[in-house]
């Protein structure tokens, strides 16, 4: 069902983000090579984070604050768009103002997965498939979670939905997601659910007796969830979403590639800088421009979108902390094309699961049916290439230096997401292991990372033959003791 990597966007190697779960630990910002605005922009964030700083409160006037990280201004204004950017955080003028901490936004998150998505190439058929592992995961949790508040509120949305008083198709995953009392996975049902959207621009204009079966659909999944039966909601919401995929398919609507104008959605756009960024990325999705594409000097690009130098290196900034192209300086320097990045994206989301209460056990049983999905497909996509690669990993792992012990020892998992083949699940994937690198950098001392160095150099050792031994079975065995042991040492 899913779609190797081929078609659309902009091509990229294999290899374009599996490299990135073993990036330096932090929010936003603070990677090797990173620009000193997006080191600060790393930090603010990471201090709304571990002060556990309420939306609306003030760190802090701008002389305040460049004060205290000793920066220019221009450097600090760049700092706050980044902020802007993954919603963390805005600068509010006036009596009373500064560096305010803004509520957590599924459209600052949203507007960040578009982008990854578009540029690596994915398509609709991944989208589906991923959404299908987590919705899953949802039908299976809610049962048990269900409590009398919970009750009330699925029967009322089932008696809406039959009356014809709901309009939005997604009013029921979203709350049955919700039941499952997980952040993170409502988080990823939702975003998915809404790109799934982009991809078929009329999918509100259903038919009416297409209407009927998802809300019979709806109903039998509700039943099974009120009964406590997960399997069965588990094979209903299946059926209810081959169906849906099935009927999309139909439309002539419906595209495999994400259009660039729909990947340029979301909450930002009414700013100069962010304008001139994405009239740049415009440039580079329209000629197919691949890595390492040089699209001019500064005066070039200057003079070609009659910017200001400040105005344009604002919108460079926003373009580096996307992974969409950065600035060389020097002789033969200029503003080239980069490979994409999950980066930005899981900077977005650990900030906003950050705020919304998530904890570890919600990373950790979020990433059991999402890595458990991904070793199955790795399975089943394997060839010689990628078994050397998988091999490659352990054999890294047993020489790596014990200081640098926490910034690989989760490479394997990001090269399993990279081998099953599915940009989607990837990127998820390779968010929860950042996530989870947070809570490893608070959790763990340096003694207790080296003790358990060699336990995981076994289980990924163990994964990775049964994985090249094509047995399924105990890949996933394995990658679950795996995962339960991460989750008990965390």
């Amino acid at each position: 069902m899913v779609a190797r990597r081929s078609g659309g966007g902009v091509a990229s190697p294999r290899r374009h983000a599996a490299g990135s779960a073993g990036a330096p630990i932090a929010v936003t910002g603070e990677r090797p090579g990173s620009k000193l605005a997006a080191t600060i922009a790393g930090r603010i964030a990471n201090e709304i984070i571990t002060g556990r700083f309420p939306a609306g409160e003030v760190l802090g006037s701008e002389p305040e604050l460049i004060e205290r990280y000793d920066v220019s201004r221009s450097v600090f204004r760049e700092a706050v768009r980044l902020l802007e950017h993954i919603g963390a955080a805005r600068m509010r003028r006036g009596p009373g103002g500064g560096l305010v901490v803004t509520e957590p936004s599924v459209d600052a998150v949203l507007t960040v997965a578009l982008l990854y998505i578009h540029r690596v190439g994915a398509t609709a058929d991944e989208v589906f498939e991923t959404r299908l592992i987590l919705e899953e995961a949802v039908a299976e949790l809610a049962p048990a979670r269900l409590d009398e508040d919970g009750l009330r509120q699925v029967r009322a949305l089932v008696a809406d939905e039959a009356s014809g008083r709901v309009d939005d198709w997604r009013a029921m995953h979203a709350l049955l997601a919700s039941l499952t009392r997980n952040p993170a996975l409502e988080l990823f049902v939702e975003i998915l659910a809404r790109v799934m959207t982009l991809y078929a621009p009329d999918i509100d204009a259903i038919p009416k007796q297409s209407q009927r079966a998802a809300i019979h659909a709806h109903e039998r999944i509700a039943a099974a969830v009120i009964s406590g039966d997960d399997a069965i909601a588990r094979r209903r919401m299946r059926s209810h979403l081959e169906a849906e995929v099935a009927f999309l398919r139909r439309r002539r609507s419906t595209r495999q590639i994400l259009d660039v104008e729909r990947a340029l959605v979301g909450p930002l756009g009414s700013k100069r800088a962010e304008r001139l960024a994405r009239d740049i990325l415009r440039k580079i999705v329209a000629g197919g421009l691949p890595p390492g594409t040089a699209l001019g000097s500064e005066p070039e690009l200057l003079a070609e979108h009659g910017a200001s130098r400040a105005v344009f290196r604002e919108a460079v900034r926003i373009l580096e902390h996307h992974h969409i192209a950065t600035m060389r300086r020097g002789r033969g320097g200029g503003l080239f094309v980069t490979e994409p990045n999950v980066a930005a994206v899981s900077d977005a989301i650990a900030v906003f699961l950050a705020r919304s209460g998530v904890t570890v056990e919600h990373i950790a049983e979020l990433r059991l049916h999402i890595e458990l999905a991904a070793v199955v497909r790795a399975v089943d996509q394997l060839d010689e290439r990628s078994a050397a690669e998988l091999t490659k990993v352990v054999d890294r792992e047993r020489v790596v230096p014990a200081d640098e012990l926490a910034d690989r020892i989760h490479d394997l998992h990001g090269t399993i997401g990279d081998v099953a083949g599915n940009r989607v699940l990837e990127l998820v994937l390779l968010v929860l292991v950042r996530v989870t690198r947070l809570y490893q950098s608070e959790a763990l001392s340096s003694r207790a990372r080296r003790d358990i160095r060699d336990e995981i150099q076994r289980a990924h050792a163990g994964i990775v033959e049964a994985v090249v031994a094509r047995d399924r079975p105990l890949a996933q065995q394995r990658m679950r003791r795996h995962l339960d042991a991460i989750a008990a040492a965390l």
